[in-house]
Protein backbone atom coordinates (compact mmCIF):
# COMPACT_ATOMS: atom_id res chain seq x y z
CA UNK A 1 0.00 0.00 0.00
CA UNK A 2 1.28 3.58 -1.03
CA UNK A 3 2.53 5.99 2.26
CA UNK A 4 -0.09 8.52 0.98
CA UNK A 5 -3.38 5.53 1.27
CA UNK A 6 -1.97 4.33 4.45
CA UNK A 7 -1.52 7.95 6.12
CA UNK A 8 -5.42 8.95 5.11
CA UNK A 9 -6.64 5.22 5.93
CA UNK A 10 -5.54 5.94 9.54
CA UNK A 11 -7.31 6.62 12.42
CA UNK A 12 -5.72 5.79 15.29
CA UNK A 13 -5.17 9.04 16.31
CA UNK A 14 -8.70 9.73 15.28
CA UNK A 15 -10.36 12.00 12.56
CA UNK A 16 -7.62 15.05 12.37
CA UNK A 17 -6.28 16.51 9.43
CA UNK A 18 -3.80 14.89 7.72
CA UNK A 19 -0.41 15.43 5.64
CA UNK A 20 -1.02 13.15 2.97
CA UNK A 21 0.49 14.52 -0.39
CA UNK A 22 3.37 15.41 0.12
CA UNK A 23 4.05 13.04 3.16
CA UNK A 24 7.82 14.28 2.31
CA UNK A 25 9.78 16.58 0.90
CA UNK A 26 12.55 15.72 -1.50
CA UNK A 27 15.77 17.13 -1.95
CA UNK A 28 19.09 16.97 -2.49
CA UNK A 29 21.43 16.83 0.75
CA UNK A 30 22.67 13.92 2.19
CA UNK A 31 20.64 14.89 5.61
CA UNK A 32 16.59 14.29 6.25
CA UNK A 33 15.36 16.93 8.85
CA UNK A 34 12.09 15.39 10.76
CA UNK A 35 9.99 17.64 12.20
CA UNK A 36 7.12 17.00 15.26
CA UNK A 37 3.66 17.47 13.43
CA UNK A 38 2.58 19.40 10.80
CA UNK A 39 1.03 22.85 11.28
CA UNK A 40 -2.85 23.67 10.75
CA UNK A 41 -1.72 26.70 8.29
CA UNK A 42 1.05 25.42 6.84
CA UNK A 43 1.97 22.41 4.82
CA UNK A 44 -1.13 20.86 4.75
CA UNK A 45 -2.51 23.85 2.73
CA UNK A 46 0.13 25.12 0.86
CA UNK A 47 2.01 21.63 0.02
CA UNK A 48 5.32 22.98 0.56
CA UNK A 49 7.19 22.77 4.03
CA UNK A 50 7.77 25.54 6.06
CA UNK A 51 5.33 27.50 4.01
CA UNK A 52 1.84 28.69 4.57
CA UNK A 53 -1.13 28.85 1.54
CA UNK A 54 -0.51 32.04 0.21
CA UNK A 55 3.45 30.88 -0.71
CA UNK A 56 5.05 32.56 2.61
CA UNK A 57 7.60 31.06 4.84
CA UNK A 58 6.72 30.96 8.20
CA UNK A 59 8.39 31.72 11.41
CA UNK A 60 10.20 28.45 11.44
CA UNK A 61 11.35 28.09 8.37
CA UNK A 62 12.78 31.28 8.35
CA UNK A 63 15.50 30.39 11.02
CA UNK A 64 15.68 26.93 9.66
CA UNK A 65 16.79 28.38 6.34
CA UNK A 66 19.24 30.86 8.16
CA UNK A 67 21.04 28.04 9.88
CA UNK A 68 21.11 26.18 6.55
CA UNK A 69 22.92 28.78 4.97
CA UNK A 70 25.39 28.95 7.87
CA UNK A 71 26.36 25.46 5.95
CA UNK A 72 25.38 26.35 2.44
CA UNK A 73 21.93 24.84 2.00
CA UNK A 74 18.56 26.18 2.05
CA UNK A 75 14.60 24.93 2.72
CA UNK A 76 14.61 24.06 -1.28
CA UNK A 77 17.18 21.76 -0.94
CA UNK A 78 16.35 19.46 2.11
CA UNK A 79 14.54 16.44 2.74
CA UNK A 80 11.86 16.69 5.08
CA UNK A 81 8.70 15.07 6.81
CA UNK A 82 7.11 14.91 9.71
CA UNK A 83 7.01 12.65 12.95
CA UNK A 84 3.44 12.77 12.95
CA UNK A 85 1.60 12.81 9.90
CA UNK A 86 -1.54 14.48 11.36
CA UNK A 87 -2.32 18.10 12.83
CA UNK A 88 -1.65 17.99 16.59
CA UNK A 89 -3.16 20.69 18.23
CA UNK A 90 -2.76 18.59 21.55
CA UNK A 91 0.74 18.44 22.70
CA UNK A 92 -0.33 15.77 25.35
CA UNK A 93 -0.85 13.49 22.02
CA UNK A 94 2.69 13.91 20.49
CA UNK A 95 4.46 11.16 22.59
CA UNK A 96 1.37 8.64 21.09
CA UNK A 97 1.01 9.68 17.72
CA UNK A 98 4.43 9.70 16.60
CA UNK A 99 4.60 6.51 18.17
CA UNK A 100 1.47 5.26 16.07
CA UNK A 101 3.40 7.22 12.65
CA UNK A 102 6.91 5.22 13.12
CA UNK A 103 5.71 2.54 10.57
CA UNK A 104 5.21 5.15 8.10
CA UNK A 105 8.01 7.75 8.88
CA UNK A 106 10.16 4.11 8.36
CA UNK A 107 8.72 3.31 5.68
CA UNK A 108 9.30 7.28 4.12
CA UNK A 109 13.02 6.32 5.04
CA UNK A 110 13.63 3.70 3.06
CA UNK A 111 12.36 5.65 -0.04
CA UNK A 112 15.36 8.02 0.32
CA UNK A 113 19.12 8.24 -0.30
CA UNK A 114 20.31 10.05 3.31
CA UNK A 115 21.77 8.39 6.06
CA UNK A 116 22.07 11.30 8.25
CA UNK A 117 18.76 12.33 10.85
CA UNK A 118 17.90 15.65 11.98
CA UNK A 119 15.52 15.40 14.49
CA UNK A 120 13.79 18.96 15.14
CA UNK A 121 12.68 18.57 18.89
CA UNK A 122 12.21 16.53 21.95
CA UNK A 123 9.35 14.13 19.96
CA UNK A 124 10.85 12.91 16.97
CA UNK A 125 14.32 12.08 18.97
CA UNK A 126 12.65 10.25 21.35
CA UNK A 127 10.32 8.50 18.57
CA UNK A 128 13.33 7.46 16.69
CA UNK A 129 15.79 6.26 19.56
CA UNK A 130 12.56 5.09 21.50
CA UNK A 131 13.44 5.89 24.89
CA UNK A 132 12.37 8.20 27.16
CA UNK A 133 14.63 11.49 27.16
CA UNK A 134 14.56 13.70 30.81
CA UNK A 135 16.47 16.35 29.32
CA UNK A 136 16.18 16.70 25.84
CA UNK A 137 19.58 19.61 26.31
CA UNK A 138 21.74 16.58 27.15
CA UNK A 139 21.36 15.11 24.05
CA UNK A 140 20.93 18.03 21.65
CA UNK A 141 24.36 17.96 19.45
CA UNK A 142 24.95 14.46 20.28
CA UNK A 143 25.76 11.89 17.32
CA UNK A 144 23.43 8.77 17.82
CA UNK A 145 23.74 5.39 15.91
CA UNK A 146 20.53 3.46 14.98
CA UNK A 147 19.58 1.10 12.62
CA UNK A 148 16.32 1.30 10.94
CA UNK A 149 15.25 -1.68 8.69
CA UNK A 150 18.81 -3.02 8.25
CA UNK A 151 19.94 0.40 7.49
CA UNK A 152 22.33 2.48 9.57
CA UNK A 153 21.42 5.71 10.48
CA UNK A 154 23.20 8.58 12.34
CA UNK A 155 20.97 10.58 14.13
CA UNK A 156 21.27 14.57 14.91
CA UNK A 157 19.29 16.34 17.46
CA UNK A 158 18.65 19.93 17.45
CA UNK A 159 16.84 22.35 19.07
CA UNK A 160 13.45 23.29 17.75
CA UNK A 161 14.03 26.29 15.13
CA UNK A 162 10.69 27.88 16.27
CA UNK A 163 11.01 31.72 16.53
CA UNK A 164 9.51 31.59 20.12
CA UNK A 165 12.54 29.14 21.12
CA UNK A 166 14.81 31.18 22.73
CA UNK A 167 18.03 28.43 21.83
CA UNK A 168 16.14 27.38 18.74
CA UNK A 169 18.80 29.60 16.39
CA UNK A 170 21.78 30.61 18.50
CA UNK A 171 21.84 27.36 20.20
CA UNK A 172 21.47 25.29 17.22
CA UNK A 173 24.53 27.36 15.54
CA UNK A 174 27.15 24.87 16.78
CA UNK A 175 25.10 21.90 16.00
CA UNK A 176 24.68 22.68 12.58
CA UNK A 177 28.62 22.94 12.28
CA UNK A 178 28.83 19.19 13.46
CA UNK A 179 26.15 18.48 11.05
CA UNK A 180 28.37 20.06 8.06
CA UNK A 181 31.18 17.85 9.77
CA UNK A 182 29.30 14.76 9.27
CA UNK A 183 28.53 15.62 5.58
CA UNK A 184 31.97 16.29 4.35
CA UNK A 185 32.99 13.17 6.30
CA UNK A 186 30.33 11.18 5.14
CA UNK A 187 31.44 12.51 1.79
CA UNK A 188 34.92 11.79 1.80
CA UNK A 189 33.81 8.12 2.81
CA UNK A 190 30.78 7.56 0.31
CA UNK A 191 28.53 6.32 2.79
Amino acid sequence: MKIENKIKDCNLCGNLPKLIEPSIQFGNTPFIIIGESPAKDGWIQSKKAFYNSSGKLQGTGRVLNNLLKNIDYSISDIYFTECCKCVIENRKMLNQCSSNCLPILFQQLKLIPCRIIVTMGLIPTQSLLQTKIKKFADVVGNIFELEINSTNYILLPIYHPSPLNPRGYKDNIAVFDKLKNLVSVRNIWGN
